[in-house]
């Protein structure tokens, strides 16, 4: 099988960077403010002005930019990732499960896709997933089935090599 490389939708990343522009929008305007009471003398107010409201928006922008870069590869010797929390590279043989896991976020659920390695650490795909309708991902379920069966096939030719 050659490499499969799940990324996210076009839908995803588009709300991911509509919402990081409106927190960058946000923070300019308290980074403004901020200035104006700094030019005015106020500087109890211009700091903690730009910390609540201005420094906040621009970690979470970088963050959310960080995040619409992630994905999710598999292969024919197990799955790699890349997200906001780095890489990873699993072969078959150390996974134990491949499973679902919806939860629910502040406006509806989201539903991701959880690796339980042998070893008992568990993680979770940073692609795909699927949330609410703005980033709703309507392939998820066949995603995920896909990523099923490629790990079974590689944990067969693992048993079938060592026999």
């Amino acid at each position: 099988m050659d490499k499969t490389i799940f990324r996210y939708t076009r839908r995803q990343r588009g709300a991911m960077w509509g919402f990081a522009l409106g927190l960058g929008v946000w923070a300019g305007a308290a980074c403004v403010r901020s200035s104006r009471l700094l030019a005015d003398h106020q500087t109890g107010g211009a700091v903690g002005l730009f910390l609540l409201l201005g420094l906040l928006p621009l970690v979470l922008f970088v963050v959310l930019v960080g995040m619409s870069t992630g994905i999710t590869r598999i292969d024919a010797h197990g799955l790699r990732t890349r997200g906001m929390t780095g890489r990873k590279r699993v072969p078959w043989e150390q996974i134990e499960s491949i499973h679902e896991l919806a939860g629910r976020v502040r406006r509806g659920t989201i539903t991701r896709i959880g690796v339980t390695r042998t070893d008992g650490k568990s993680f979770l795909l940073p692609v795909p997933f699927s949330s609410g309708t703005v980033a709703m991902d309507p392939d998820f379920y066949d995603k995920l089935e896909l990523i099923r069966r490629q790990w079974k096939l590689g944990r067969g030719a693992q048993a079938a090599q060592e026999a």
